[in-house]
């Protein structure tokens, strides 16, 4: 599956997708290990803190991906060396912490014993209060989906003003599909986490169980639905780049005039 959603995953747009992907799948795994609520204090504290810490990286490592769309789209220099994977990680491995500690202050101002998991059972072991869940995870989830959409936006400005340049039409064309198809793919991400998260917050900090409903169901779908998305994403551009091939191959080795004629026009 790994193979089929990035052929190169020695690049570093395939390296972030897959680092994305294993946040997503290690979330997911430590919330079916939460369903239902866990009796052991010291293991459903451990759970809470590492599903903190891992929700926040998800949505570092998307903004890290649209930030490395709109440097390939803009071809920045060393765009792809490995100091600039090395900076992502820092990133989007090292900024959650921030968020963590914070988080746990606030609750501690909150409620003096953050180890009573009385009150953190029905919300699967997620040990944040209503003032934690905004300040340490709604705040940075929005503020990283804008910069995220920033990118985006700039890369999409970007991409047309490069795509003008072409003279050729039919490289013209082809990058545009190529390009609208990555642009869609990243906004998709975007609004699949970003809606999944904006339930989690409305849920912790109104206590609305249908909100808290729809984001266990889409919890336990997003890191799926992204996998799909991308994995369609890739084979469109490889059977759009396969038919280029084809064609540019059939015109290179035809010895026949007809194929290099115009089309004749309708009577």
């Amino acid at each position: 599956m790994i193979k089929n959603l990035f052929s190169d995953l020695r690049s570093l747009a395939g390296t972030t997708l897959m680092n994305l992907l294993a946040a997503l799948f290690m979330v997911q795994l430590l919330f079916i290990v939460g369903v239902g609520g866990v009796h052991d204090s010291e293991l459903c504290i451990s759970l809470g803190l590492s599903l903190q810490y891992l929700r926040v990286s998800v949505v570092c490592w998307l903004a890290a991906m649209c930030h490395h769309l709109y440097a390939t789209v803009a071809s920045l220099p060393s765009r792809d060396d490995p100091p600039t994977y090395l900076k992502y990680s820092l990133f989007a491995w090292g900024a959650p912490l921030i968020t963590l500690l914070g988080a746990i202050h606030i609750q501690r101002q909150e409620k003096n014993d953050i180890w009573n998991v009385k009150d953190l059972t029905p919300f699967n072991c997620w040990f944040l209060g209503a003032k934690a869940t905004v300040y340490t995870y709604g705040l940075p989830i929005i503020v990283l989906l804008l910069i995220s959409g920033y990118y985006l936006v700039k890369a999409a400005i970007v991409s047309r003003y490069t795509c003008s340049m072409q003279l050729e039409v039919k490289q013209r064309e082809k990058m545009k599909r190529r390009r609208s198809l990555q642009l869609v793919l990243f906004l998709k991400i975007c609004m699949i986490i970003g809606l999944i998260a904006g339930c989690g917050i409305a849920a912790r900090v109104w206590k609305v169980p249908v909100f808290w409903a729809i984001f266990c169901t889409g919890h336990s779908l997003q890191g799926l639905c992204v996998a799909v998305s991308v994995a369609c994403n890739c084979h469109i551009v490889k059977v759009y780049s396969r038919k280029q091939k084809q064609s540019k191959q059939q015109i290179a080795k035809s010895s026949s005039m007809q194929l290099l004629a115009p089309q004749p026009d309708p009577v």
